[in-house]
């Protein structure tokens, strides 16, 4: 099998998983609704994957639009006071405040963070992200997709947050725990080595027990 083959595999093998972790689709009953919310979240995160450059403002609005296309949401930034969720101890920030926000959020991931452990640099991204809540709806999901394509542009296997992770996760925004948001994102991306080197094994017919480069498959699959 071709190594094209097996990163198209994999990569549908992964975006599935990260679409039922962000999406909660079984609480839909309209099939309809369901694949389109799905259509959704796989077009905005290949969107992100496919954006090489630096991420700004722009594409947190593509993102949004894109994701809230199936909902009667306004397009753009938020511009209303909302709420984060009934797990959520913090107030997101005024909608005058979101651009100027966002940018500097943007200027200290990519100019001031990008020296630090990849994992804590995406834990800070995230909650500031968060606390910010750029949209009217759909920050959940524009967060996580934001973080995974960032770890997989960096080849770093993107940690799945589940819903049985969600008190833990809203610890981690509501105390803004950077630290120990980091070393979450560590563990499930140490996880999702693991399944991918369990996958790569698989479609070259190897046993589970033989021995591959886990370095070597992160590269293979994950890189451009």
């Amino acid at each position: 099998m071709s190594e094209n083959t097996i990163k198209s595999k994999y990569i549908s093998f992964f975006i599935e998983r990260f679409v039922y972790s962000v999406a909660e689709l079984e609480e839909l009953e309209n099939s309809e609704q369901r694949n389109m919310l799905m259509l959704n979240i796989l077009e905005a995160f290949s969107y992100l994957l496919s954006d090489t450059e630096y991420l700004n403002i722009g594409d947190v609005i593509r993102t949004g639009n894109i994701i809230n296309e199936s909902y009667e949401v306004p397009q753009g930034l938020r511009r209303i006071g909302v709420t984060a969720g009934n797990k959520a101890t913090f107030i997101p920030i005024n909608p005058s405040k979101i651009p100027n926000e966002l940018n500097m959020l943007f200027y200290q991931y990519y100019n001031m963070w990008n020296e630090l452990d990849p994992f804590l640099r995406e834990a800070m991204f995230n909650i500031k992200y968060m606390r910010i809540h750029p949209l009217e709806d759909g920050n959940k999901r524009s967060g996580k997709l934001i973080m995974a394509s960032n770890m997989w542009k960096a080849c770093i296997p993107p940690a799945i947050i589940t819903k049985e992770d969600t008190d833990e996760y809203y610890n981690f925004l509501n105390n803004q725990d950077y630290d120990n948001f980091a070393e979450f994102l560590r563990q499930r991306s140490n996880l999702e080595t693991n399944t991918l080197c369990g996958f790569y094994k698989t479609l070259k017919g190897l046993t589970l027990t033989e021995e591959v480069n886990s370095e070597e498959v992160k590269k293979l699959v994950l890189s451009k």
